[in-house]
């Protein structure tokens, strides 16, 4: 597991459902949600962001969790509406299946792989960028 995927799970873990779900309605939007975790009512993810419905069943709240690692990776490479855009667009890495759909079917393992996948170049860039500016900034100041 990637420290982006482990940080994300540990995050969703150790939040309150509410706090999930309040995130998940901010990025996603109520339909894309609750269509995710196999809720018929799109109210129903505002309703558990509110906190008025705190213990809703086992199945959706593991569905809600494991749909937030899935957005919290992405949301280190796009913004809201690109991770929308992803989630309802023909992804060639999930055989050309919507992530939206596999994860409305109870299968979040390949969308949270994928996910990481294509978010992971980014992270390395980064990280790479990082070390090259600290690597300059140590041999500055071990010239000087």
């Amino acid at each position: 597991m990637s420290l982006m995927r482990e940080r994300a799970h540990r995050e969703a873990m150790r939040l309150p459902l509410a706090a999930v779900a309040e995130k998940l309605q901010e990025i996603l939007g109520q339909q894309i949600t609750a269509y995710a975790v196999g809720l018929k009512d799109p109210r129903a993810i505002g309703k558990y962001a509110r906190g008025e419905v705190t213990k809703p069943r086992h199945d959706v709240g593991v569905r809600l969790r494991h749909l937030y690692v899935i957005t919290q990776i992405l949301t280190t490479r796009d913004t809201a509406e690109t991770i929308r855009a992803w989630m309802l667009g023909a992804n060639p890495l999930l055989e050309d299946q919507a992530p939206v759909e596999l994860l409305h079917e109870e299968s979040p393992k390949p969308v949270e792989r994928t996910a990481e996948a294509e978010a992971l170049p980014l992270a390395l860039t980064s990280a790479e960028t990082y070390c090259t500016v600290l690597d300059a900034a140590e041999s500055f100041a071990a010239a000087a």
